[in-house]
């Protein structure tokens, strides 16, 4: 198939764009994963309270990312905003920094994916088959659907998100079925328990939940009347994600009790959230679930290899990359090289991870994603403050609501928790060898920003005519 360069195809509307983002955060995984980590890392019985201030602080940051996008033309999302306020150095840097995260969670999750897999396998089916088999096969599902048009990945998503869903809206339900309005924990909003335990790392979880959202912006190019479909979808997605966290997990401690909530996570660990699915629908139920969660993390590997693909696709189309992930395939629209070479470096990492026996759970998935999601964070931090930085500069007036309070008060957030991951950083990892390799994340992660950081430093030194390409990533 002959192979034209182009923009990208596509004609996506608010619904699709806000499936893919909401699919990326994975809300299955989030309750099943994350809320047993902000019941028993955060403060207990309060963690609804913590999504519904990282909703307020994303909501925050969404305001002036959204006021600031019009500006912004291409697929490059948060480097682009980083660019246009803070300069090519520091957007390029940033740019460097977002790609290796994004892929690092992508890593984690597929390795993940074979864990999970195969342990739900083993348990339902007794097929004894090693893990690394079925992340093979993750890899291979997603290199095809990213080397297809954007419609039938947003078509696989759409579906899988509205399973996960519907089945926490089930257990939703039922709480509230069996407590009534009156019986709902009220605990959960008294301020002693409020400011109990850790309630920053509880913020915290909550914030890596919405991870992804970005993916607004980077279909830009793919989108129907972006200018009104962006700014629709990214709050849309925002606010809805963060209200089913919020009335999610106040029922799931609703359920448990305040009184029984610390010997009930105690006992029942990561399974936490399964236990109360299962006490509400039986064996079965939680059997289903279990299959939901794997179509949950696939789906949320999916669409973060789509934004790593069209980061790719960004950085190759102004001479950053190699101009060959800017290719555009004829009939699907996809950019099809940056996809397959994403995915040709996922087999690869994993032929090395298989080889030094590295464990898909405690390893894989638990240093990938936590450096991924430190690097994540490094760049929401940077946006906001890029945000801040344009409208200064260009002096833009009467909307100090968008372009100054809403993005400082986001900012603040956002440096609050990264702050808190930071500290944290050894007790999240966790092992014998928990400080050595957050040393290590911290050094990676600095070196891959300041790796893009010199590469444009030495284009405005050397290759002007490519540092001067720079300024259209914005």
């Amino acid at each position: 198939m002959e192979v034209e360069k182009t923009r990208l195809k596509g004609a996506l509307g608010v619904t699709p764009i806000v499936m893919m983002v909401i699919a990326t955060a994975a809300p299955l995984t989030v309750m099943v994963a994350n809320t047993p980590l902000m019941v028993s890392s955060g403060n207990g019985v309060a963690a609804p309270v913590d999504a519904l201030i990282a909703t307020v602080i994303m909501f925050l940051f969404t305001v002036g990312f959204v006021a600031m996008s019009k500006y912004i033309t291409n697929a490059g999302a948060f480097y682009a905003f980083i660019q246009k306020g803070l300069g090519r150095s520091v957007g390029l840097g940033s740019a460097m920094l977002a790609v290796v995260s994004y892929a690092m969670i992508l890593i984690a999750l597929q390795g993940f994916i074979g864990y999970a897999t195969a342990d739900t396998v083993n348990g339902l089916l007794h097929i004894d088959v090693p893990w690394w088999v079925y992340s093979f096969v993750a890899v291979g599902a997603i290199a095809y659907l990213g080397y297809r048009d954007i419609e039938l990945s947003s078509k696989f998503l759409g579906i899988a998100l509205c399973l996960e869903i519907a089945v926490v809206i089930l257990v939703d339900i039922a709480v509230l079925w069996e407590k009534g309005p009156t019986g709902m924990e009220a605990g959960t909003f008294e301020l002693a328990n409020i400011v109990s335990g850790s309630p920053g790392l509880g913020i915290l979880f909550a914030i890596f939940s919405f991870i992804g959202f970005e993916s607004t912006v980077i279909y830009r190019e793919e989108a129907r009347d972006p200018d009104r479909t962006i700014p629709r979808a990214t709050y849309i997605a925002v606010l809805l994600v963060g209200a089913f966290y919020v009335v999610s997990m106040w029922c799931a401690v609703s359920a448990i009790g305040q009184d029984n909530i610390a010997s009930f996570a105690e006992a029942h660990g990561a399974d936490m959230y399964l236990a109360v699915s299962e006490y509400y629908f039986g064996a079965i139920f939680m059997d289903v679930m279990h299959v939901l969660l794997i179509t949950s993390l696939f789906a949320c590997a999916l669409s973060l290899h789509n934004i790593v693909v069209r980061y790719k696709y960004t950085l190759g189309r102004f001479g950053v990359l190699s101009e060959r992930f800017s290719n555009v395939h004829a009939e699907h629209g996809s950019p099809h090289i940056s996809s397959a070479t994403l995915s040709a470096f996922s087999m690869v990492a994993f032929v090395i991870l298989i080889a030094i026996g590295a464990d898909p759970a405690t390893q894989i998935y638990a240093w990938g994603a936590m450096a991924g999601t430190l690097g994540y964070m490094v760049i929401l931090s940077l946006t906001c403050a890029a945000v801040v930085v344009f409208f200064q500069r260009e002096k833009v007036t009467g909307q100090k609501w968008k372009t100054l309070v809403a993005p400082i008060g986001g900012l603040l957030g956002i440096l609050g928790c990264l702050w808190v991951a930071v500290s944290n950083l050894p007790d999240l990892i966790g092992g014998d060898s928990a400080r050595t390799v957050s040393i290590l994340v911290v050094m990676f992660l600095f070196s891959t920003f300041a790796f893009g950081f010199w590469i444009a430093e030495r284009y405005r030194a050397r290759y002007p005519v490519r540092y001067e390409a720079l300024r259209q990533l914005a």
